[in-house]
Protein backbone atom coordinates (compact mmCIF):
# COMPACT_ATOMS: atom_id res chain seq x y z
CA UNK A 1 0.00 0.00 0.00
CA UNK A 2 2.49 2.39 0.95
CA UNK A 3 4.39 1.58 -2.21
CA UNK A 4 1.38 2.88 -4.45
CA UNK A 5 0.99 5.95 -2.49
CA UNK A 6 4.61 6.73 -3.10
CA UNK A 7 4.15 5.72 -7.04
CA UNK A 8 1.14 7.67 -7.66
CA UNK A 9 3.13 10.80 -5.49
CA UNK A 10 5.79 10.83 -7.83
CA UNK A 11 3.41 10.31 -10.91
CA UNK A 12 1.57 13.72 -9.20
CA UNK A 13 4.49 15.84 -8.27
CA UNK A 14 5.59 17.50 -11.50
CA UNK A 15 2.36 18.65 -11.66
CA UNK A 16 2.27 19.93 -8.18
CA UNK A 17 5.54 21.45 -8.58
CA UNK A 18 4.01 23.56 -11.42
CA UNK A 19 1.00 24.84 -9.74
CA UNK A 20 2.78 28.13 -8.50
CA UNK A 21 5.91 29.83 -9.34
CA UNK A 22 8.22 32.70 -7.21
CA UNK A 23 9.71 35.32 -9.74
CA UNK A 24 12.58 37.03 -8.63
CA UNK A 25 15.23 39.61 -9.54
CA UNK A 26 18.13 41.32 -8.73
CA UNK A 27 17.92 44.33 -11.40
CA UNK A 28 14.39 45.41 -10.17
CA UNK A 29 14.78 49.72 -9.78
CA UNK A 30 13.43 52.29 -7.06
CA UNK A 31 13.18 55.87 -8.12
CA UNK A 32 12.51 58.67 -6.48
CA UNK A 33 12.18 62.46 -6.70
CA UNK A 34 10.97 65.22 -4.87
CA UNK A 35 10.42 68.76 -5.71
CA UNK A 36 12.06 71.31 -3.74
CA UNK A 37 12.82 75.34 -4.01
CA UNK A 38 15.78 74.96 -4.58
CA UNK A 39 16.46 72.33 -7.13
CA UNK A 40 14.68 68.60 -7.65
CA UNK A 41 16.01 66.03 -5.73
CA UNK A 42 15.61 62.45 -7.83
CA UNK A 43 18.05 59.42 -7.32
CA UNK A 44 17.29 55.21 -8.74
CA UNK A 45 18.41 52.32 -7.18
CA UNK A 46 18.87 49.06 -9.63
CA UNK A 47 20.15 46.65 -8.04
CA UNK A 48 16.38 45.77 -5.88
CA UNK A 49 15.84 42.36 -4.94
CA UNK A 50 12.54 40.97 -5.70
CA UNK A 51 10.47 37.93 -5.26
CA UNK A 52 6.65 37.31 -6.09
CA UNK A 53 4.89 34.27 -5.76
CA UNK A 54 2.30 33.77 -8.32
CA UNK A 55 -0.38 31.94 -6.35
CA UNK A 56 -0.05 33.51 -2.83
CA UNK A 57 0.92 36.25 -3.98
CA UNK A 58 3.58 37.28 -1.05
CA UNK A 59 6.15 39.84 -2.45
CA UNK A 60 9.06 40.87 -0.55
CA UNK A 61 11.89 44.06 -1.69
CA UNK A 62 15.55 43.99 -0.29
CA UNK A 63 16.67 48.11 -1.24
CA UNK A 64 20.26 48.84 -0.05
CA UNK A 65 20.15 52.60 0.69
CA UNK A 66 23.80 53.64 -0.69
CA UNK A 67 23.00 52.10 -4.18
CA UNK A 68 20.70 55.15 -4.90
CA UNK A 69 22.43 56.81 -7.15
CA UNK A 70 22.35 60.52 -7.69
CA UNK A 71 23.54 63.06 -10.61
CA UNK A 72 25.09 65.17 -7.88
CA UNK A 73 27.50 63.44 -6.00
CA UNK A 74 27.15 66.15 -2.58
CA UNK A 75 23.49 65.46 -2.82
CA UNK A 76 24.20 61.63 -2.55
CA UNK A 77 27.11 62.33 -0.07
CA UNK A 78 24.30 64.50 2.15
CA UNK A 79 21.06 61.91 1.42
CA UNK A 80 23.60 59.13 3.41
CA UNK A 81 25.02 61.21 5.71
CA UNK A 82 23.51 60.61 9.88
CA UNK A 83 21.35 63.83 9.43
CA UNK A 84 19.28 62.15 6.59
CA UNK A 85 19.07 58.29 5.84
CA UNK A 86 22.14 57.43 7.94
CA UNK A 87 23.13 54.55 5.62
CA UNK A 88 25.85 53.23 7.87
CA UNK A 89 23.37 52.38 10.79
CA UNK A 90 20.40 51.66 8.57
CA UNK A 91 21.71 50.08 5.39
CA UNK A 92 18.64 49.14 3.53
CA UNK A 93 14.95 49.28 3.58
CA UNK A 94 12.59 46.28 3.11
CA UNK A 95 9.29 45.83 1.78
CA UNK A 96 7.44 42.16 2.94
CA UNK A 97 3.61 41.60 1.80
CA UNK A 98 0.76 40.41 -0.11
CA UNK A 99 -1.01 41.41 -3.51
CA UNK A 100 -4.32 40.73 -2.02
CA UNK A 101 -6.16 40.10 -5.40
CA UNK A 102 -3.40 38.21 -6.68
CA UNK A 103 -5.92 35.72 -8.14
CA UNK A 104 -7.43 38.65 -10.52
CA UNK A 105 -3.91 37.92 -12.68
CA UNK A 106 -3.56 35.93 -15.12
CA UNK A 107 0.49 34.82 -15.49
CA UNK A 108 -0.62 32.72 -18.87
CA UNK A 109 -2.63 35.53 -20.91
CA UNK A 110 -0.95 38.99 -22.21
CA UNK A 111 -2.40 42.28 -20.39
CA UNK A 112 -2.32 44.67 -17.18
CA UNK A 113 -3.88 43.97 -13.79
CA UNK A 114 -4.32 46.84 -11.00
CA UNK A 115 -2.94 44.46 -8.13
CA UNK A 116 -2.95 45.87 -4.21
CA UNK A 117 -0.66 45.29 -2.08
CA UNK A 118 -0.82 45.12 1.99
CA UNK A 119 2.63 44.90 3.83
CA UNK A 120 4.96 46.04 6.02
CA UNK A 121 7.65 48.72 4.59
CA UNK A 122 11.04 49.13 7.31
CA UNK A 123 13.08 52.19 6.33
CA UNK A 124 15.41 53.90 8.78
CA UNK A 125 14.72 51.21 11.19
CA UNK A 126 11.19 52.37 11.23
CA UNK A 127 8.48 49.73 9.96
CA UNK A 128 4.65 50.75 8.83
CA UNK A 129 2.51 49.13 7.72
CA UNK A 130 1.33 49.95 4.27
CA UNK A 131 -1.44 49.25 1.31
CA UNK A 132 -0.15 50.81 -1.71
CA UNK A 133 -2.03 49.59 -6.13
CA UNK A 134 0.29 49.22 -8.60
CA UNK A 135 0.05 47.19 -12.05
CA UNK A 136 1.40 43.49 -13.14
CA UNK A 137 1.76 43.48 -16.63
CA UNK A 138 2.49 40.07 -18.61
CA UNK A 139 3.69 40.21 -22.17
CA UNK A 140 4.59 37.09 -24.02
CA UNK A 141 5.33 35.12 -20.11
CA UNK A 142 7.57 38.09 -18.89
CA UNK A 143 5.78 39.73 -15.89
CA UNK A 144 6.80 43.35 -15.34
CA UNK A 145 5.68 45.40 -11.87
CA UNK A 146 4.99 49.12 -11.19
CA UNK A 147 4.23 50.73 -8.71
CA UNK A 148 3.85 54.77 -8.00
CA UNK A 149 3.08 56.01 -4.54
CA UNK A 150 4.25 58.54 -2.20
CA UNK A 151 6.05 58.29 1.56
CA UNK A 152 5.97 60.83 4.21
CA UNK A 153 9.95 60.41 5.74
CA UNK A 154 8.96 61.61 8.89
CA UNK A 155 6.87 58.80 9.14
CA UNK A 156 10.18 56.62 9.38
CA UNK A 157 12.02 58.74 11.84
CA UNK A 158 14.22 60.49 9.09
CA UNK A 159 14.52 64.68 9.76
CA UNK A 160 13.49 66.56 6.56
CA UNK A 161 16.10 69.04 5.61
CA UNK A 162 14.50 72.62 5.10
CA UNK A 163 13.64 73.12 1.39
CA UNK A 164 12.77 69.57 0.81
CA UNK A 165 9.14 68.49 0.26
CA UNK A 166 7.67 66.55 3.12
CA UNK A 167 6.01 64.16 0.30
CA UNK A 168 8.41 61.95 -1.77
CA UNK A 169 7.41 60.09 -4.82
CA UNK A 170 8.29 56.81 -5.08
CA UNK A 171 8.41 54.52 -8.54
CA UNK A 172 8.84 50.83 -8.12
CA UNK A 173 9.34 48.83 -11.27
CA UNK A 174 10.58 45.47 -12.30
CA UNK A 175 10.99 42.81 -14.89
CA UNK A 176 11.09 39.47 -13.69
Amino acid sequence: MLKRISIMFLCFAPFLAQAQKTYSTKSASVKFFSHTVAEDVEAINKQVLCSLNDKTGQISFAVLIKGFKFENSLMQQHFNDKDYMYSDKFPKSTFAGNITNITSVNFTKNGSYPVTADGSLTMHGVTQKVKQTGTITIVNGKVSLKSVFKIKPKTFGITVPDGISDEIEVTVTTTF
